[in-house]
């Protein structure tokens, strides 16, 4: 979640995807507040390619839109593509130059899916998330494989070595990467 934030790009294996910052100093805030809404995938055999299958979600969103595409939340709803005209006429203003497009064509439909319903069920808590003119920027992808082998206090087989944050394939955000930083600390103050 990033108060007066804007979205931007990321270059991951020459892919143009996208993600999302906010900054302190007050000249460089937006009216938006950005989020992300990130759906997990756990596959069974014969598949064994997760970054492969994500990257080729990015590739196809970057070969329709020539970079990032964005939507509508009503147009997706509707099943109509963005187009420049809705989307400066609505009541988000972008904060990043983007192709106005169709994400039911990029992103699969059990994810679509739950992206879509996840925004409903925001509305109810945070009233005008789901509002027509709310933009989704596509695709963000996050690649989480690596796990380095820990024991419940994230110390390796070698001894006093600890492995936190994303860097131990355990923690995805920073609130887990700040908490295994205090976790670690203290079981390291206590020795």
């Amino acid at each position: 979640m990033n108060p007066y934030g804007k979205v931007v790009t990321e270059n991951t294996n020459g892919i143009i995807t996208v993600n999302g910052h906010s900054y302190s100093d007050p000249l460089l805030h937006t009216q938006n507040t950005n989020f992300a809404l990130l759906v997990s995938n756990s596959f069974t055999e014969p598949f064994k390619d997760s970054n492969e299958y994500g990257e080729s979600i990015a590739r196809l969103s970057n070969l329709l839109g020539g970079g990032v595409l964005v939507q509508r939340f009503g147009d997706l709803v509707r099943g109509q593509r963005s187009t420049e005209h809705r989307i400066n006429d609505g009541f988000t203003k972008p904060t990043l130059k983007a192709t106005p497009g169709d994400l039911s064509l990029v992103i699969p439909k059990r994810q679509l899916d739950n992206i879509i319903e996840m925004l409903f069920a925001l509305d109810k808590i945070a009233s005008g998330t789901a509002n027509d003119s709310t933009l989704l920027y596509g695709v963000e992808v996050k690649f989480y494989n690596s796990k380095v082998d820990v024991n419940t206090n994230l110390e390796t087989k070698v001894k006093g070595l600890y492995i936190l944050g994303d860097g131990s394939g355990v923690t995805h955000s920073l609130s887990h990467a700040s908490a295994s930083g205090v976790y670690v600390a203290r079981i390291i103050s206590k020795q």
